[in-house]
């Protein structure tokens, strides 16, 4: 037991280590970073690429900077940005079929090459207000579809900020914020809709904790029966998956910004009890990111406090100890509803606001201008060799004609890319 207890010490420290210098140096090596990356809102994942993992950013919305006014713009559903973290260089993919209309909050999960999009908040004046719609993205052809699921059995909700992943060929979905149970919901007496009666324009809407899934195979909607303890509703949550297991974090209800840990274990369907009982973990909190980065390890970062502060703390969980350690960091880099997202050997953190977004009407948004990137597992042997060549392509005029041709463009890329980034 002491033996693991000081394994997992040193390999904290060294991830502390890596964070620290990274954030030290992350507002140089992304300074003048593409206004499309400056987004709230937004579905970011992991894809698998030719040369590896890449990451895959789609929707959501910002403040337009060319305006006085404080209108947010929507960006384009049609493109999805592509981050090569071999070759450092984000590229941009149009798409086609039926897109989905321009919105944030939704729910995005992939499974093998579809990328399933679920829910969100529409921007478009003509169909303001939360969706229950379900697309498919073909991650080869790029082509769109909007499923029509056979919704008999089950009616899901109309709800954005939600949290989903996939387990056995279907996609479960589970919380978030929108309109109450429809008419003919046979299922609506087996989960929780609590109205928010806080403003005028939430009104009609509200938090829930319904668990749904929808089937790829019968292209149909499923209720899921549950063991246990459900966690309460609540919207802005975030959390994980490892395997068979689902880790739930937080998120609001009502005035309530909780800290509380749940895990629904998916081959017996069952919910566990609040796993934090202790006195040493996170506060609580919304729109902040809980990402699992390998050896039964996750890290929790920023979101928006109780007290409506914006936060940049960061915790690492230990899934087996079930414990948490806070990462202290040398510079701060406060943020709330961004993404984080393991890719290859990184840890990468995208958009978010540095403001209260509730206050937004006064003081305007301030957006997170630059991509947070902290390795947390060792690159794999090609991007070592890519990296090491491309360093000296240009100064020592490498002859790298005798490679394949693909391994040629990979290095080149990189080797451009380094020099415009100014950072090698």
């Amino acid at each position: 037991m002491t033996d693991n207890l000081e394994t997992f010490e040193k390999s904290l420290l060294i991830i502390v280590d890596l964070i620290c210098s990274f954030f030290l140096e992350s507002g140089k090596m992304y300074d003048g970073v593409d206004r499309k990356l400056l987004r709230v809102g937004h579905v970011a994942l992991e894809v698998q690429g030719f040369n590896g993992q890449l990451l895959l950013v789609w929707g959501g919305y910002m403040q337009n900077p060319n305006q006085d006014n404080i209108e947010q713009e929507y960006h384009d559903p049609s493109e999805i940005l592509l981050y090569d973290p071999v070759i450092a260089r984000w590229t941009t993919k149009a798409t086609k079929g039926h897109i989905p209309p321009a919105n944030s909050g939704a729910c995005g999960v992939v499974v093998r090459d579809h990328l399933y999009i679920y829910g969100g908040y529409f921007g478009d004046p003509d169909l303001e207000g939360n969706s229950n719609n379900i697309y498919q993205l073909n991650l080869f052809t790029w082509i769109w579809t909007r499923l029509e699921p056979d919704a008999t059995g089950c009616k899901p909700l109309h709800r954005d900020k939600l949290f989903g992943w996939a387990y056995n060929n279907k996609v479960f979905f589970f919380g978030g914020f929108g309109t109450p149970p429809a008419d003919g919901d046979h299922n609506a007496d087996q989960y929780e809709y609590v109205p928010d009666r806080s403003h005028q324009w939430y009104m009609g809407r509200g938090w829930n904790n319904q668990l749904v899934a929808y089937n790829i195979d019968g292209n149909k909607w499923e209720w899921q029966e549950t063991n246990g303890q459900t966690p309460s509703p609540r919207a802005a949550l975030a959390g994980f998956q490892c395997r068979s297991l689902v880790y739930l974090f937080g998120g609001r209800l009502q005035g309530t910004r909780l800290n509380d840990l749940y895990v629904l274990d998916l081959k017996s369907m069952s919910w566990s009890e609040n796993l934090n009982p202790g006195k040493f973990f996170p506060c609580g909190r919304s729109w902040h990111s809980f990402t699992y980065i390998g050896s039964s390890k996750a890290i929790l970062y920023g979101g928006l406090s109780a007290e409506g502060e914006v936060m940049g703390d960061c915790w690492m969980y230990d899934i087996e100890r079930n414990c948490w350690t806070e990462i202290p960091l040398k510079v701060s880099d406060k943020r709330l509803w961004h993404q984080s997202v393991k890719v290859d050997s990184e840890w990468i953190v995208i958009g978010g606001v540095r403001s209260n977004i509730h206050n937004n009407q006064q003081d305007g948004t301030v957006y997170a201008d630059n991509l947070l990137s902290v390795s947390v597992a060792p690159k794999t042997l090609l991007r070592y060799c890519v990296e090491f060549i491309a360093g000296y392509l240009d100064d020592h005029g490498l002859d790298v004609s005798l490679l394949p041709k693909h391994l040629q463009e990979v290095i080149k890329a990189r080797s451009q890319c380094v020099q415009k980034l100014g950072n090698p």
